[in-house]
């Protein structure tokens, strides 16, 4: 898998450099494509890891909602991440800041549930420990 990752990275690579110099947004769709095409490459592991995550879940009593919303949170940073990246690659800065700022407080906010778990096991931890 490896290698066809890097395979469709490289390939997406030099396309995008032979087109860029004759139609540059054009180039900026191949980049995107490309990535794109790299990132269904990996979606089923993704999925084995929520099963498996899942399962831990259910074999430890921790909430599924809290690692639905730990899914979250990383697939919101995959996400905001490709978003910024593609707006660098069309030369658009400004716009990728503003991508990074929003995602940063969108995953702040989808943190807010986790903390809030966390805090109460600590304090039945205390109320036991006490």
């Amino acid at each position: 898998m490896i290698f066809k990752i890097a395979g469709l990275g490289i390939v997406t690579v030099f396309s995008a450099l032979v087109i860029r110099g004759e139609r540059p947004d054009v180039a900026v769709a191949v980049g995107i494509a490309g990535g794109l095409a790299i990132l269904l490459c990996v979606v089923d592991y993704f999925t084995d890891v929520a099963k498996l995550l899942a399962e831990l879940a259910e074999k430890t009593g921790v909430g599924s909602e809290l690692i639905l919303y730990m899914l979250k949170i990383v697939g919101a940073g995959y996400v905001i991440e490709f978003a910024c990246d593609t707006a660098e690659d069309a030369k658009m800065t400004s716009l990728a800041n503003k991508i990074s700022i929003a995602g940063k407080i969108l995953i702040f906010c989808l943190t807010i549930p986790v903390i809030a778990e966390l805090i109460e096991v600590i304090a039945a931890l205390a109320e036991y420990g006490g």
